[in-house]
């Protein structure tokens, strides 16, 4: 069940100054906006670089100045959007930056951090602060990318991404409450999953057989929905059910979605997420929202 935040209205965005920077600065604005939100936009200079492999030692103190400047061209643009100036404030930090926005989800309505690729083609390996921060923020996650589909307006479409085994009902409650808050719709999307691995490289199941599967999935997620639904008379519910190959079907909805919204089970010691979640996040073409129902609140 998806946590109460009783916490201040707060949208905290991750702030580096990368085109993916600037392309979370945009959509948290419009966040917090929404919300009637503060803004936070943070900096962290990680401590690893402060000294270099060439015995290059970096003054702190002149990096928060730079970090500082940069930052204040944010607060320009969040003003200029309408939000009152006193409702927008900057944080840099020291240390690594998926812990300190890990660190100040706890106080948050909501985190926006950008996804840059490390990858050498086509955003091959999403980076690990984006990672790092999905794996073990208290509050829902919102990772953006240059790269996402711009559509002239908004579709008012969220989609949802949950299986037969209820893994995606906290991610579908968090975009209900978003949709009865905000408007939109929801379209649940629970992929029958195609046979993988060596042992299915014959015999694969018959167009009969797999329409048979998703029927099966189709009735299981229907009683499951309608469960979670009860709760949100007001906000329209589809539900597409696709077979294949998840990572691939998902990835291609994105399209056409305002933002596509998953679970992460990721747990200490590790926080580690998994390759569906991971591919999603380098490869979606929208707003890629995340929840750990096992500690995180709603927004």
């Amino acid at each position: 069940m998806l946590k109460p935040y009783s916490g201040p209205a707060r949208v905290v965005v991750g702030f580096d100054g990368s085109d993916d920077a600037f392309r979370a600065l945009q959509h948290g604005i419009a966040e917090a906006l929404e919300r009637d939100a503060e803004l936070v936009l943070v900096h962290a200079v990680d401590d690893t670089v402060l000294n270099s492999a060439w015995g290059v030692v970096f003054d702190p103190e002149e990096i928060k100045l730079g970090a500082a400047s940069m930052l204040a061209k944010g607060v320009d643009d969040a003003v200029a959007a309408g939000i009152a100036r006193g409702r927008v404030r900057t944080e840099v930090v020291l240390g690594n930056p998926a812990a300190a926005l890990t660190r100040m989800s706890d106080q948050a309505s909501l985190v926006v951090v950008g996804r840059q690729s490390n990858g050498p083609g086509e955003r091959e390996y999403v980076g690990s602060t984006s990672v790092g921060v999905v794996g073990a923020a208290h509050c829902p996650v919102i990772v953006v990318s240059e790269n996402d589909v711009r559509h002239e307006q908004r579709i008012g479409l969220i989609g949802v991404a949950v299986d037969t085994s209820a893994r995606g009902a906290v991610a579908l409650e968090w975009a209900l409450s978003e949709c009865q808050d905000h408007g939109g719709k929801v379209v649940v999307i629970s992929v029958c999953r195609a046979p993988q691995g060596r042992w299915f490289s014959s015999g694969q199941p018959t167009p009969e057989q797999q329409q048979a599967a998703v029927e099966v999935t189709r009735a299981r997620m229907t009683e499951m929905i309608s469960e979670i639904t009860e709760d949100f008379p007001g906000v329209d519910v589809t539900l597409e059910v696709p077979y294949g190959n998840p990572l691939d079907l998902l990835t291609a909805r994105t399209e056409d979605l305002d933002m596509l919204v998953v679970e992460v089970h990721a747990s200490f010691p590790t926080y580690s997420v998994g390759g569906l979640i991971r591919g999603l996040l380098s490869h979606g073409r929208c707003p890629i929202g995340v929840i750990r129902p096992k500690d995180a609140h709603g927004s």
